[in-house]
C-alpha cells in the first residue's frame, strides 16, 4: 500500500510540477502579448489619422459628407482624442503586465496581484467607457468644417466593444 501512495504522490507532484510550468509560460506569454496589443493599437492610430486621404475617403462614406476640404488639425484632434484614450489602454497593460510578474514570481494568486487585475479592469472599463464617448466627439471634430445642417455626431457601438467589455468584467471579478 506504501508504493501506491508515494506512487500517487509524485504523480501530483509531477504533474503540479507541468501544471505551474503551463501556468507561467501562459502567464509570461500573456505579458509579452498585451505589450504586442498596446504597441499595435498605437501603431494603428497613429497609421490611420496619419493618412489623411483614408481618411477624408472612409470618414466621409461613414459618415455620409463630403470631407474633401478636411484640414490636418481636426484630423489631428482626433487623433489626440484616440491617444489620450490609448494611455489608459496602456496604463492597463502595465497592470496586466505587474500583475501576471507577482503569479510567475510567486507561483500563487495573492492579493497584490488581486489589487492590480482589479486596476486593470477598471482601466480597462474606463478605456472602452470614454472610446465609445469621444465616437460622436470625433465625428463633429471631423465635420465641424461645414455648414452647421451638414454636422455629424455620430455614435457607434461595435462587437469588440461588447468583447472588450466582458473581458474588463472578468478582470473585475
Amino acid at each position: 500500500m506504501s508504493a501506491v501512495s508515494s506512487y500517487l504522490a509524485q504523480a501530483r507532484v509531477s504533474s503540479l510540477g507541468l501544471a505551474q510550468t503551463k501556468l507561467l509560460g501562459l502567464a509570461q506569454g500573456l505579458r509579452w502579448l498585451s505589450a504586442f496589443y498596446a504597441a499595435w493599437v498605437l501603431l494603428r492610430i497613429v497609421q490611420w489619422w496619419t493618412d489623411g486621404d483614408k481618411v477624408i475617403k472612409h470618414m466621409g462614406l461613414y459618415l455620409e459628407r463630403d470631407l474633401s476640404a478636411l484640414t490636418p488639425s481636426p484630423r489631428l484632434l482626433a487623433m489626440a482624442l484616440d491617444l489620450a484614450v490609448w494611455l489608459l489602454l496602456l496604463a492597463a497593460v502595465v497592470c496586466a503586465w505587474k500583475s501576471l510578474g507577482h503569479l510567475i514570481r510567486q507561483h500563487t494568486f495573492t492579493p497584490p496581484m488581486a489589487r492590480l487585475l482589479t486596476q486593470a479592469g477598471w482601466l480597462g472599463v474606463l478605456c472602452e467607457a470614454l472610446t465609445l464617448l469621444i465616437r460622436p466627439l470625433q465625428s463633429y471634430v471631423l465635420t465641424a468644417h461645414l455648414p452647421a445642417a451638414q454636422q455629424v455626431f455620430k455614435w457607434a457601438f461595435y462587437p469588440q466593444d461588447l468583447l472588450a467589455t466582458l473581458l474588463c468584467g472578468v478582470l473585475l471579478c
